[in-house]
């Protein structure tokens, strides 16, 4: 059938044959030349849309073999973070990498090669996966691991759907003794002292800051950082939450200029100084998946949409690459109230978007000059050896890109590509010529 399908930004929508295969050979059947997996529809862009055939894979949703002994999970790519820890989370284990929404799929997971709150202790999902499965170009089914068709399986993770389509992935959990995490909130008054007190909370499991995009030009960068830890006391029974009842849906009704230079400001500045200092226990739902509250939260920008933008800087130049930024938004009132800051612990290497450095990630609303001030933050990750996260991206120009640090310009990433561009193909990957 076709389908208008969008990134979840909804800043641009394009009409799609689209497939929802129940098995492999339903999907081998739907590889009709130009073709791209798509999951739940959660990145943010073009990176999982093709007009000539996307194939939807949350019909794929079975968990094919769970060891709650040793904390070992293979699952088809569509099952959801949600359909997971569900499953998981009562058996006392939980994922090692979780994304900050549980409506991504496994197969997303992979494909962007997810990084969390944990990246600074544990890296990106690329370092707890066991084994992939692949539809190749052939129509062929592939296992892959670090010993076997290595190649493949280290530039399908992070490879955005490009070296086949991912049937299932197998990954080692990580253990806890309660649903709970111990959270310690700490409040930053500018960039200097934000980057500070990320770097002296590394010792927590999960370290994330909020950061305030429209703060007073001497408090520029200012934050509130979210540090937590697993409860470590042991329990009797780990409480199983209902997820299904920690969210709701809006209506679409909301105009295009509700979120705008103003409104975010006031949200910003009422964030900032209603929020205290603070410690105590939160379940995980409500610590790791926030957004997720309003699980259509995407339509509150309105018709037009929003843009995310997500970038990362090396520690040697981070504070003053960030800060050039900064600066640039504010100079031209273009604000984000979703804006988050976080440290990148290890380069995770391949075409992963992990590094030493810090992130930053942030939702526009569109406006008349977002793409101007976009393209000069493009030109400042390229001065300071930046890259971005094209899970987020819906619109960096193909000229920017090939200046960023990125791995998909390597060698054995451009001989797997050699013979799959016949087939896997997104309509980012046609805007970046990878």
């Amino acid at each position: 059938m076709e389908k208008k399908l969008s990134g979840w930004g909804n800043n641009k929508f394009t009409k799609s044959k689209v497939y929802l295969p129940k098995n492999i050979i339903e999907i081998k059947n739907y590889i009709k030349g130009k073709t791209i997996a798509r999951g739940h529809g959660r990145s943010y862009g073009d990176s999982s849309i093709q007009p000539n055939s996307t194939i939807i894979t949350t019909k794929l949703n079975k968990i094919l073999h769970f060891d709650s002994k040793k904390g070992f999970l293979s699952a088809e790519s569509g099952i959801s973070v949600l359909e997971i820890i569900e499953k998981i989370i009562p058996f006392g284990w939980f994922l090692p990498i979780t994304p900050g929404s549980k409506f991504i799929s496994l197969g997303g997971m992979v494909a962007a090669d997810v990084h969390g709150k944990n990246h600074h202790r544990k890296g990106s999902f690329r370092n707890h996966i066991q084994e992939l499965k692949v539809i190749d170009e052939n129509k062929k089914l592939i296992e892959c691991s670090r010993k076997k068709n290595s190649t493949l399986f280290n530039y399908t993770i992070g490879g955005m759907g490009l070296t086949g389509i991912i049937y299932s992935c197998k990954f080692k959990l990580i253990k806890i003794n309660s649903h709970l995490i111990e959270q310690k909130i700490i409040k930053s008054n500018n960039l200097k002292k934000t980057i500070q007190n990320i770097k002296k909370s590394n010792n927590y499991e999960y370290n994330v800051a909020w950061i305030d995009t429209s703060a007073p030009t001497k408090k520029i960068g200012r934050s509130i950082l979210f540090c937590g830890n697993h409860l470590k006391k042991q329990k009797k029974e780990i409480k199983t939450i209902n997820f299904k009842n920690k969210s709701f849906k809006i209506f679409n009704i909301f105009p295009d200029w509700i979120l705008n230079s103003f409104t975010i400001k006031l949200m910003n500045t009422f964030l900032y100084n209603f929020t205290f200092e603070s410690q105590k226990q939160l379940n995980i739902n409500d610590y790791f998946y926030q957004l997720d509250k309003i699980k259509n939260f995407n339509i509150l920008y309105g018709k037009k949409g929003f843009i995310s933008y997500q970038f990362a800087i090396p520690y040697k130049d981070s504070e003053k690459g960030i800060m050039k930024i900064l600066k640039i938004l504010k100079a031209n009132r273009v604000f984000s109230f979703v804006s988050v800051i976080k440290n990148l612990g290890r380069d995770d290497g391949f075409l992963s978007f992990g590094i030493k450095g810090f992130t930053l990630v942030f939702d526009f609303p569109i406006s008349k000059n977002i793409y101007n001030v976009l393209d000069k933050i493009d030109d400042i990750v390229i001065e300071f050896n930046g890259r971005i996260y094209l899970a987020k991206d819906s619109r960096v120009k193909f000229d920017r890109f090939k200046k960023m640090k990125s791995g998909f310009r390597n060698k054995n990433f451009l001989d797997i590509r050699r013979n799959k561009k016949k087939n896997f193909i997104s309509l980012q990957s046609e805007r970046l010529k990878i």
